[in-house]
C-alpha cells in the first residue's frame, strides 16, 4: 500500500492520498531504487497542494532521495520550481545541507541549472554562497561553468566569486613499458599493462563502429582476464564499450602500497580534463610469483564512497 502513496503523489491526487493516508500508508515508505518518498515524488512532480497535504500530514521535509541524495527544497531548487521552494522554506526546509556525496547544496543546483530568479529566493533566505562541493566548486563556479553570466552576477553581488584553486594530488610516474610476461612481477606494471589493452579494445570498437565487431572483438575481455586478472567466478562479463573509454593512457598513476606480502593496491585517476574524473582502485594478489588483478572499485574523484567495477 505504501508503494501506492508515492505513485498518487508524483500524479498528484490528492483524493488517493487522504484514502492511503488514513488506511495507514508508511509517509516515509522509499522506492527502492530511487529512493524517493511520497513528498520527494510530489515534489519533482511538482504538485504544491500535494507536498501541503503530505507536509501536514507529517511528512519528513529533510528526506533524501538515494540516487542523487537530493531533498526536497534542492529538487525545487533543481527544477526551478519557485512556488515549491516557498512552500517549502515556509515549512521549515533547511537551506543549506549537502548531498552526501557530491556535496551540492539547493543554491549550487540552482546555480549550476541557471535559474536566477530561485538563486535570488535561496540568497534572500540566507543561502550560504561560498559553500564548496565534492570538486571544490562553488555556485559562482557551477553557473561559470555552464556560461550563466546573469546568476554569477547575482553570486558576486552576495560576496561569491571563483573558489580558492584545489590542490591536486600528487602524480607519480608509470613504469617504462615492459615486455608482455614481465608485467607479472610487478603490480604497477600490470594494471597499466591491463587498463591500456582494454583502452585499445573499447577505442577500436568505437572507430569500427557496432555493425563492424565481430565474435572475435567479444570474446578480448575475457582474454584479457585471463591474461591480466585472478580465474575466480565473476559475477559479470564486460559485453559492452563505450565513450570515453574506461581507461586511457592519459590515466595518472595516484598510488601503490603493498597490503600484504602477497596483496597490493594501486590507485589510478581517468585524466583530469574529463568533465566527469573517476578514480579506480584496483587490489591484485600474487599467485604463484605473478601479480594478478583481483577486483577493482571506482568512485567520482572527490567523493569518499568506492563501489564495484566491472573488470
Amino acid at each position: 500500500m505504501s508503494h501506492l502513496l508515492e505513485k498518487a503523489a508524483a500524479r498528484g491526487d490528492l483524493a488517493a492520498l487522504e484514502r492511503l493516508l488514513d488506511a495507514g500508508a508508511n509517509l516515509e515508505w522509499q522506492h527502492k531504487g530511487t529512493g524517493r518518498s511520497a513528498l520527494l515524488a510530489a515534489t519533482i512532480a511538482g504538485h504544491p497542494a500535494a507536498v501541503s497535504l503530505l507536509l501536514e500530514r507529517g511528512a519528513n521535509i529533510h528526506q533524501r532521495c538515494t540516487a542523487l541524495g537530493y531533498n526536497a527544497l534542492t529538487w525545487a531548487a533543481y527544477n526551478g520550481d519557485l512556488t515549491m521552494a516557498r512552500l517549502l522554506l515556509e515549512h521549515g526546509a533547511e537551506l543549506d545541507p549537502a548531498s552526501p556525496e557530491l556535496q551540492r547544496t539547493a543554491l549550487m543546483t540552482a546555480a549550476q541549472a541557471g535559474h536566477g530568479p530561485m538563486v535570488s529566493l535561496l540568497l534572500a533566505a540566507g543561502a550560504d554562497p561560498h559553500r564548496l562541493d565534492f570538486q571544490q566548486r562553488n555556485a559562482w563556479s557551477l553557473a561559470e561553468e555552464k556560461a550563466h553570466a546573469a546568476v554569477m552576477q547575482l553570486l558576486q553581488q552576495a560576496g561569491s566569486q571563483a573558489p580558492p584553486a584545489s590542490v591536486e594530488p600528487a602524480v607519480l610516474p608509470w613504469p617504462e613499458p615492459l615486455a608482455d610476461e614481465a608485467s607479472d612481477a610487478d603490480p604497477v606494471a600490470q594494471v597499466r599493462a591491463y587498463t591500456l589493452a582494454l583502452a585499445a579494445w573499447e577505442q577500436r570498437g568505437n572507430s569500427l563502429g557496432h555493425e563492424a565487431l565481430d565474435a572475435g572483438f567479444w570474446a578480448e575481455p575475457q582474454q584479457l582476464i585471463e591474461r591480466f586478472c585472478t580465474q575466480r567466478p565473476r559475477a559479470y562479463a564486460r559485453a559492452s564499450y563505450g565513450y570515453p573509454s574506461t581507461y586511457s593512457p592519459a590515466d595518472e598513476l595516484l598510488a601503490c602500497a603493498q597490503l600484504k606480502p602477497a596483496q597490493a593496491e594501486v590507485l589510478i585517476r581517468d585524466p583530469a580534463a574529463r568533465a566527469l574524473c573517476y578514480e579506480h582502485r584496483f587490489l591484485l594478489k600474487r599467485i604463484a610469483g605473478q601479480w594478478r588483478i583481483d577486483s577493482v572499485k571506482r568512485r567520482l574523484a572527490g567523493t569518499q564512497k568506492w563501489a564495484n567495477a566491472i573488470l
